[in-house]
């Protein structure tokens, strides 16, 4: 019997600009939309939709305007208040450290898809996006993600803090001068993971906007949601192990920890919803490796070392295994398709 998978769900957030930039460029939203199961009505900011939609919506929408920034035009018209109130509560907390590390922890209010995820690296640390979900998503995606990331740190911060560069797992566009002007650093695309790179002594920032009963207030709210809309173990497993596959620290006993649950008795919660630990890292490990393989051009051991793996060899014997091809020929065969 094949578990259910239930459907992964996007908060629209800044997508709902959408018909603001095409307009811009003389186009109706409508002759994107048509034929695709979305409606505009559907694009309001607080609406949820399956990845896949919006991925969609989005790859159509930049073929018909012809702007392969267009991820980046979207967020440029939004700030952190479009993402709810897990965006709005980062600018009651005390610092820049706490308000990131806060809406990670709450963002999956806004989303069953993907995994917003605040990591250390090196002296430095890394804001991320990652997606899990089974669908490939939309380049764009990770554009429109790292974008409202640099608004966020630009506005909670009044400007003080920007990126000590940009990191994005997707190919290089034709024209990356757009990327540059609005991330104002370095970036580098093609890379294993998409984050914004900030230097760790902003982390200690001390908000301007700080209010502690605000934030109390807020934090009880989206306790409440998540307490009535109980996103499941099995959700809860995916959504940790996205970030932390790339950090090497993805075991069954690190993601337990990470969660704040009993190995054993995660494994018993996993279990009554038909899986396994394992079973899931797979699952997770192979949307990711799909990504990069679609998505960018990166070598094959280089994409092995980005999902932990310990040589090549074991990451083309896993993939093989997942899909029946080795990682090489499944790029050749999804590129030959032209998706």
């Amino acid at each position: 019997m094949t578990r259910p998978v239930p459907v992964a769900l996007q908060r629209v957030g800044p997508v709902s600009q959408l018909a603001a930039v095409l307009e811009e460029q003389g186009i109706a939203i409508a002759s994107v939309l048509d034929g695709l199961p979305v409606t505009e009505s559907d694009l309001r900011p607080d609406a949820h939709l399956p990845l896949g939609v919006l991925s969609a919506v989005l790859d159509r929408a930049a073929a018909r305007s012809g702007l392969s920034d267009i991820g980046l035009r979207l967020a440029g018209k939004q700030n952190h208040m479009v993402l709810g109130p897990a965006g709005q509560l980062m600018m009651s907390c005390e610092t820049l450290g706490s308000a990131l590390g806060t809406f990670a922890a709450l963002q999956m209010t806004n989303s069953t898809a993907a995994a917003v995820y605040l990591q250390p690296m090196g002296e430095d640390y890394a804001l991320g996006f990652g997606v899990y979900a089974p669908e490939l998503p939309s380049s764009h995606v990770y554009d429109i993600s790292l974008a409202m990331g640099f608004n966020i740190l630009h506005d909670l911060t009044a400007g003080n803090v920007l990126p000590l560069e940009v990191l994005i797992s997707r190919a290089a566009p034709p024209d990356p001068e757009p990327y540059l002007r609005f991330f104002r650093c370095p970036v580098r695309f093609n890379e294993g993971q998409s984050c914004l790179i900030i230097a760790g002594s902003s982390m200690s920032f001390r908000l301007p906007t700080a209010d502690a009963r605000q934030r109390e207030r807020l934090i009880t709210a989206l306790q409440k949601q998540l307490a009535q809309q109980p996103p499941g173990v099995v959700a809860r497993v995916k959504h940790a192990l996205r970030p932390l596959l790339l950090t090497g620290s993805a075991s069954h006993r690190e993601v337990a920890a990470h969660l704040n649950i009993h190995p054993r008795t995660m494994g018993r919660r996993l279990e009554a919803e038909g899986v396994t630990f394992e079973q899931l890292k797979d699952e997770v490990r192979l949307v990711a490796s799909r990504d990069l393989l679609a998505r960018t051009e990166m070598a094959i051991s280089d994409v092995a070392s980005a999902l932990g793996y310990a040589t090549p060899s074991a990451f083309v014997r896993a993939f093989r295994r997942w899909t029946g091809h080795p990682p090489s020929a499944w790029r050749r065969d999804f590129r030959n398709r032209g998706e």
